[in-house]
C-alpha cells in the first residue's frame, strides 16, 4: 500500500472571489485515495497565497516529511504553486527523497511517468521564458545605475567599500594590494615566494584569489562586467597607476592553451591518472620539438591549498606518451599475469539467509514511518533508524548475491601472442583503440607507471 501526502491550499481572496474551498479539495483527494487504496495524510494551508513558499507552513512540513511518502497529491498545479519555478524546486526536493507528485485533475502533471515529467518540464520551460524577459528588464535597470556610477549589487571588490551606493577606495586594503604588486615585482614574479607573502597578508585567501587580484583591472579604474569581456571606464576609482599594473602583467606567466588547426594525435589521453590524488593527468603538447612531443602532468602540483603554502599534490614529474607506450609494450605480458593473479575471484557459495529476517526489517521500516508521521518520533531519530535498518537489509541482500567471475579470456590471449610484432603494424588511431579495449586506468607516480588496471 502506498503512503501519500495530500496537499490543499486556498487564499482568502480566492475563497471570496471564486468560492474555492478547502473542503472541495479534501473531498476530491479523499475519494481518489480510497479508489486507489492509498494510505493518506492531509497538509492544509488555508487563507494563504501561493506567492511565497516560506509562508506556507503546511507545505514546508510536508516537504520536510516527504522522505516518508511515496507520492504528493493535489487537485491542480496552482494549488501547489502558481509559480512553476517554485513547483520545479519542490519537485527537486521530492526527487531527492524518492517521492513523486501528481495533480489528480490535470493529467499532464504526474512526475511518476515519462509523459507527465515531459509536460511538467514543458511548463517549467515556459516559465523560463518569463525569467528571460525579467532578466532583460533587470539589465536595463543595471545599465541605468552604472551610468549614474551606482553599484548594482552589495558585493564589494577587495580594495573598495560601498558608500552612498558608489565604490570608494578602502585605504587599508588598497595599500595592501599595492604592496602585493610591488612584492611580486621585487621577486621577479616568483610564484612560491609571492604565495607565501599572500597567505600572510591576506588571511583565508587562496591561490585563485591571488591571481584574480594580480589581474584585476578595476585597480586601474577599468571595471569588468561579470562574465563579459566588457570594461567600463570612470565607474570605479583606480588605486594604482598604469605602470605598476603593466609591470605585473608582464611578469605573469602566459599559461594559455594553444589552439591550432592541426590536431596532434595522442595515444593515452584520458587514460592516465595521478597515483597520489587520483586526478586525471592533463595533456600538454611541446611544440618546440619537430615531433610535437605529448607529455602528461598532474595539474594539482601547480595549485596551492587554500590559505597555506602547500601544494595540492606532490606528483611533480611529467611522463610522455612515448615512454608510456614503450613501458606497456615491453611489460604487457607480465602486467596481465600480475593483474589476473590479483583479481581472480574464488567463487564461494554464498550463504542463503532466511528471508524472514529481511522481511522483518522491512516491516520495521513501515512501522517506523508510521511513528514519524504520527509525530511520535522526531525527524532526526527517524533518519538515523531508517539508515541503520536499510544498511542491515542491504547487507543481508548483498550476502546472498554471487559475485561474478571476471572474464580474463582476452588478457590470456594477449599473454600468448607476440604483441610487439602485431602492435608495430598499427597506425596511431589503431594503437589508441588497442589500449582502450584492454586498459581501464594507468596510475603515474613521479614520471613512472606505478599501477595498471585492466577492463
Amino acid at each position: 500500500m502506498k503512503t501519500v501526502a495530500c496537499y490543499c491550499r486556498v487564499s482568502t481572496e480566492e475563497q471570496v472571489k471564486y468560492g474555492f474551498s478547502i473542503q472541495a479539495q479534501k473531498d476530491a483527494l479523499t475519494k481518489y485515495c480510497k479508489e486507489n487504496n492509498y494510505k493518506y495524510d492531509f497538509y492544509i494551508d488555508e487563507g494563504i497565497s501561493a506567492s511565497s513558499m516560506k509562508k506556507r507552513k503546511a507545505l514546508q512540513e510536508m516537504l520536510e516529511k516527504s522522505v516518508a511518502y511515496d507520492m504528493i497529491l493535489f487537485t491542480k498545479l496552482d494549488r501547489l504553486s502558481r509559480n512553476v519555478l517554485d513547483a520545479n524546486n519542490i519537485n527537486k526536493i521530492l526527487q531527492d527523497n524518492n517521492c513523486t507528485m501528481k495533480a489528480i485533475d490535470e493529467d499532464d502533471v504526474d512526475t511518476s511517468t515519462a509523459d507527465g515529467m515531459f509536460m511538467f518540464n514543458l511548463k517549467v520551460s515556459l516559465a523560463q521564458r518569463e525569467i528571460g524577459k525579467t532578466s532583460e528588464r533587470i539589465k536595463f535597470v543595471f545599465k541605468n545605475k552604472r551610468e549614474k556610477g551606482e553599484v548594482t549589487s552589495g558585493t564589494t571588490k577587495y580594495g573598495y567599500k560601498i558608500k552612498d551606493k558608489k565604490f570608494v577606495v578602502d585605504p587599508e586594503e588598497a595599500e595592501n594590494i599595492r604592496n602585493l604588486y610591488k612584492y611580486f615585482i621585487s621577486v621577479n614574479g616568483d610564484h612560491k615566494k609571492t604565495y607565501s607573502y599572500f597567505v600572510k597578508h591576506f588571511p583565508g585567501k587562496g591561490q585563485d584569489a591571488l591571481f584574480n587580484y594580480l589581474r584585476e583591472t578595476a585597480y586601474i579604474g577599468k571595471y569588468k562586467l561579470y562574465r563579459k569581456n566588457v570594461y567600463i571606464d570612470n565607474y570605479i576609482p583606480a588605486i594604482m597607476n598604469q605602470e605598476l599594473f603593466n609591470n605585473v602583467q608582464n611578469l605573469l606567466p602566459r599559461v594559455e592553451k594553444v589552439f591550432t588547426k592541426e590536431n596532434v594525435p595522442t595515444i593515452f589521453a584520458g587514460m592516465l591518472y595521478c597515483y597520489y590524488c587520483k586526478s586525471r593527468l592533463v595533456r600538454k603538447i611541446d611544440y618546440r620539438s619537430k615531433n610535437k612531443n605529448v607529455n602528461y602532468y598532474c595539474d594539482k602540483q601547480y595549485r596551492y591549498k587554500v590559505g597555506i603554502n602547500e601544494k595540492q599534490c606532490q606528483n611533480s614529474k611529467v611522463i610522455s606518451d612515448k615512454s608510456v607506450e614503450e613501458y606497456l609494450i615491453n611489460n604487457l605480458k607480465d602486467l596481465c599475469k600480475q593483474y589476473i593473479s590479483k583479481s581472480i575471484i574464488k567463487t564461494k557459495p554464498k550463504p542463503q539467509k532466511n528471508n524472514i529476517k529481511i522481511n522483518s526489517l522491512k516491516n520495521k521500516l513501515s512501522k517506523l514511518k508510521d511513528l514519524y508521521l504520527d509525530d511520535l518520533i522526531n525527524k532526526e531519530d527517524y533518519k538515523q533508524d531508517y539508515i541503520r535498518i536499510n544498511k542491515e537489509i542491504l547487507k543481508l541482500e548483498e550476502e546472498q548475491k554471487e559475485e561474478p567471475q571476471k572474464d580474463f579470456t582476452y588478457l590470456n590471449e594477449l599473454i600468448n601472442k607476440d604483441i610487439p610484432d602485431i602492435y608495430n603494424t598499427f597506425n596511431i588511431e589503431e594503437k589508441r583503440k588497442f589500449w582502450l579495449k584492454i586498459i581501464d586506468k594507468i596510475y603515474i607516480k613521479e614520471g613512472k607507471i606505478k599501477e595498471v588496471t585492466f577492463l
